[in-house]
Order: C-alpha cells, then structure tokens, then sequence
C-alpha cells in the first residue's frame, strides 16, 4: 500500500502523543481520515459542530497537558472551529487545528470555501502554516505541535491542500522538535525562599500552566512547609484542595469584597503559572503599584508575559511545576502566621462559604447543586459553562485534590457540554457533571447526540431560566425595568434528552431535588437534569432585590 502524506500526518499525530482527535469531516481531508482508520492509536470523535469540536479539544487538552487536535474543513468549518482557538488563546491552551484547505493548484484563485488562516485569525494564533511541499510535512508537523506548548501555550493551525494529502511520502519519516521547558536557577530559588521567610502576609497566587496531579501534590507541600496561602486564578479551583486550611479561594469576574480586602493586606505575592490577566489580578489591581507597592515574584515560562503589566521584583522565566520542585528543596522554618491565616479564613468562607441549612425554597438551583455535591465522588469532573449559574456551583462544590474543574474562563458560552463530552470520554469511570445554562445548553448541547452515541457516563445540569441570565443581571443594573433580548423561550429540556437517547429528569422545586437527583446520578450512560432556576435568585439570594434599590453592584456576592 502507497505510504501517503496523510499517513505521514497521522504518524505524527502518534509520535507526539495524540491519541484522540475531535471533528467534523470534511471532503477537503478525506485522506487524512483514510489514514486515521487503520491507526488504532487514535481514537476520533465525530461531533456535530466545529465549534463544540474545538471546545472539546481545548478540554482535552486542559486534561491531558498535551496538544489538543481538532479537525475541520475549509472556509465555514475553520470559521466554527474558530471558538476554540479564541479560547485556547485566551486561557493558554495548547491547540492545533488541522484544516482541509483547497488543491494548491487552485490557491489564491479564489476556489469555493477557500481561507487563509494565517490572515483570517491573524491575532489569535500563535502560528500557522500551509503544508505546501512533501518533504517539509515532517518539520512543519513537528514545529506546530512544539509552538504549541512551549512558552505561553496556544493554537496553532495547519492548513492541508487536499492534492498534497494523496501525495506519496515514500523515504520521509516523521519527527519531534523539543519543546523547551526552562527551569529557575539557584539564585532566583534563594531569592524567592529569603523573600517568603520576611514576609508576615504572603499569598500564592497559582494560575493553569500546569495542572497535573504531582504539581498540586508539590504545591500542597509548599503552602504548608512555608505556611503560605494559596488563592487560585478564575475556574482553577481545583488547583488546591478547598478543605485545606491555607486555601483562600479563587478569584473570578466579580470578586468578592472580602478577597479585594485579602489582596489589599498582602505584602507578598508570588504568582506561579499565570499571565497576570485581568481576572488573576482585580482587574489589574493587584498588586498594587501606587505606594506602598506590593512586592511581585512572577514565575511563568514566557519571558513576554512577565513584566508587561506590573512592575516585578524578581522575574523568573520558568514553569511552575519546575519552579515549586526548586523551592521544595530550600531549607526552611516555618513562619507563624496565624492572624494572616484567619484573614485567609473569613474570604474563603465569605467568598466559597455555603449554609448546610436555612436555603430558601426559591432556591431552586441551589438546591439541586447542594444535591448533586453530596453525591460527587472525591475524584469527580466538573465542568462549567459560562454563566451566573456557575457561583453556585463555585460556592457549593469543595474540590479535592483528586478533583477536576474544567470552566470558562474567558467566558466562552457553550464550553460546558463538550467539556463534558471530553472528559467523559478521557476519564470513563468517572463521575462527570456539566453544568450549563439554558442559553448555553442551546448553543452547543447537540453534543448529547455523541455522548449518547459513546454511551458516555455523562450527566448535564441544564439551570433553566428562560433568560440570559447573566446578561440580563448587567441589564437590570443598567436599564432597571426594560428588559429587552435577554428572554429566552425554551423546550422542555429533560423531554429533549430522552429525544436524544438519554435519561432526562427535571427538577421543579427545591423538596424534589435531593431525590431526583440521587436517581439521576445513578443512571449509568447519559443524563440530563433539568432544573427550573429563578432569573432573579443568586447564590446570596441578592439578586431579587435589584428592581427594588437600584444600587449599582459590583462584585460576586451580588450576582
């Protein structure tokens, strides 16, 4: 049999460890899937939407530390795909997009459906290449798939010509490029270890460089050797265990007043594997730079990332696994900071804090989210759709170390499901939960249809508004009474669920919830509960009182 570029490609799917691929097939890359057939190593997902494909590989990715792969088709199929790469953009994830593009006689004469990735996501991409010549396939393979996870991880696309994927590879072999991972030297480790020993109020700031389970092994053994707390960046909540005596809590879009006031007292920050975006920094906040400036130890494996918005003390070019390894090799006796951990205390309950009773009847959500903890497994998935919905789930679920959140961190609407989906299918024993809301749900809950065709043991939340309920919070504040474009008219979702083949379930009041849901969770297979939510109900049973005062809010607790 004739060796092909397509095999080529997929041999090097292989040889940098993909063994799970997402899509949309395309005619564009035919060969491609041709190839991928008689390659048992990888498994592909067949999904109902580039879009969801996308945001499933970016789950993935979150879930494995390598790559994501996702397929599509010219044109529109790259142009859905697109989420995924705005995601893995913004959240730093490790994503490469293989598009079908037209037979490279036709390039650049304006062919059906043709597209230029390079210029179309221009801004986005950390890279991208068009596979032109046989004999370049193996390097341009290799180079994308190390663009994409060194430094500050993100997508890279790799445009296929449909000719060039028949093309015979005879005599080319596959190959891997090194993907560099800088490690801090001895001095800046004595250097962070001399700062941590003088300081009365520190904080470890820690962000998703890395995610795996012996760096939050490692990182629970630096937290309690130097008695230093740990605040997570937004959706990382499973970064620390949330039982833990020095676990602050994590920061999100409207942080909490009580966190506001921790980082206010801080006279330390040592931010370990985050950009420093907007959301793990107050909105640009912390630390503070007006005096008295807050001292920074930023630790992250882009040296562009680090410095560009606050002023840094100590600038250690290193990932954060490799930094806290480093650390834990320091000599130390443990600071008493015992009024510094009461503060820590009272913004974690204020902010994560969730009564086992008195939870009005109103509280539909709440209820049902109380519920569904009490029935997680300590290694339970979790993922989050993008919503007001998701501070309960925040506020309610207290993850383990050997627990996983997958959120949307930029925001992404829809990512719930194929979070999901992805982490169903990664992790089959597992319990996996998505919550999503109704608006969500409808963007991108046809992945259900793939769930039920792996008979994966997925179970989907589905809060039911009938309202962008997060929008729609904003616009009461902005134009009290006049609601407008927010107001959703929805199907009966759990009859929708056993359309698609799954169990479906709807919770209409808060007696109800304990029950059903203990009869849902049991259900091997998929699963989707619907359950009624008021638009005007909040974690702080706040929200309700916005048409009354008027008052402008600002913060979480609020939402």
């Amino acid at each position: 049999m004739t060796y092909r570029i397509a095999d080529l490609i997929a041999d090097s799917l292989i040889t940098d460890g993909v063994d799970r691929v997402f899509g949309v097939p395309g005619e564009s890359f035919l060969p491609l899937l041709d190839a991928l057939h008689d390659r048992s190593q990888i498994d592909l997902v067949t999904c109902r939407h580039e879009g969801n494909a996308s945001l499933a590989a970016v789950a993935d990715a979150k879930l494995t530390g390598r790559a994501g792969v996702v397929t599509a088709s010219r044109g529109p199929g790259a142009f859905n795909a697109a989420l995924g790469l705005h995601v893995a953009a913004q959240e730093a994830i490790p994503l490469v997009m293989l598009v079908g593009q037209v037979d490279r006689p036709n390039l650049d004469r304006d062919a059906v459906q043709e597209i230029d990735c390079r210029r179309s996501f221009d801004g986005v991409l950390k890279w991208a290449v068009r596979l032109n010549s046989p004999a370049l396939v193996p390097e341009m393979m290799a180079r994308a798939f190390a663009m994409a996870q060194s430094g500050t991880p993100g997508p890279v696309v790799v445009e296929l010509p449909e000719d060039l994927l028949v093309d015979v590879a005879d005599g080319l072999v596959v190959r891997t490029r090194g993907i560099v991972r800088p490690e801090p030297g001895a001095n800046a480790i004595e250097t962070v270890g001399a700062m941590l020993g003088a300081a009365q109020r520190p904080i470890l700031l820690i962000g998703g460089q890395c995610r795996t389970t012996a760096f939050r092994q490692d990182l629970i053994a630096l937290s309690e050797t130097w008695n230093a707390p740990v605040v997570v960046a937004a959706k990382m909540q499973d970064q620390f265990p949330n039982g833990h005596s020095l676990w602050g809590g994590q920061l999100g879009f409207f942080t909490s007043p009580a966190h506001v006031k921790l980082f206010e007292q801080a006279d330390l920050i040592v931010a370990i594997g985050t950009r420093l975006g907007d959301l793990s920094s107050l909105g640009f906040a912390f630390p503070r730079q007006s005096a008295p400036r807050q001292p920074l130890v930023h630790i992250y494996p882009d040296p562009d990332a680090i410095g560009t918005r606050f002023q840094t003390d100590l600038a250690i070019v290193s990932g954060a696994h490799e930094f806290v390894r480093g650390i834990l090799g320091l000599p130390v006796a443990p600071r008493e900071r015992t009024a510094w951990c009461e503060e820590i205390s009272i913004a974690r309950t204020n902010t994560h804090g969730w009564p086992r009773s008195g939870v009005p009847s109103t509280d539909v959500f709440g209820h049902a989210v109380a519920a569904i903890a009490s029935q997680l497994r300590p290694d339970g998935v979790i993922t989050t759709d993008s919503g007001n919905f998701a501070a309960w789930v925040h506020r309610i679920v207290s993850f383990q170390p050997s627990s996983r959140l997958l959120g949307s961190a930029c925001g992404a609407v829809g990512s719930g499901v194929p979070s999901g989906l992805a982490a169903s299918l990664r992790f089959p024993g597992r319990q996996v939960v998505a919550f999503c809301g109704d608006g969500g749900f409808l963007m991108t809950g046809n992945e259900l249809a793939t769930a039920v065709a792996r008979q994966a043991d997925l179970k989907i939340v589905v809060s039911n508004n009938n309202s962008y309920g997060t929008i729609r919070s904003h616009q009461e504040r902005a134009f009290p009474n006049r609601p407008y474009g927010t107001d959703l008219s929805n199907p009966d979702f759990a009859a929708l669920g056993r359309a698609y083949g799954a169990a479906g379930y709807c919770i209409s009041n808060a007696a109800d919830a304990a029950a059903i849901v203990e009869e849902a969770m049991s259900v091997k297979g998929p699963v989707l509960i619907e359950v009624r939510s008021d638009v005007y109900q909040s974690p702080t049973s706040r929200l309700q009182r916005l048409r009354a005062d008027r008052a402008p809010r600002t913060t979480l607790r609020d939402y």
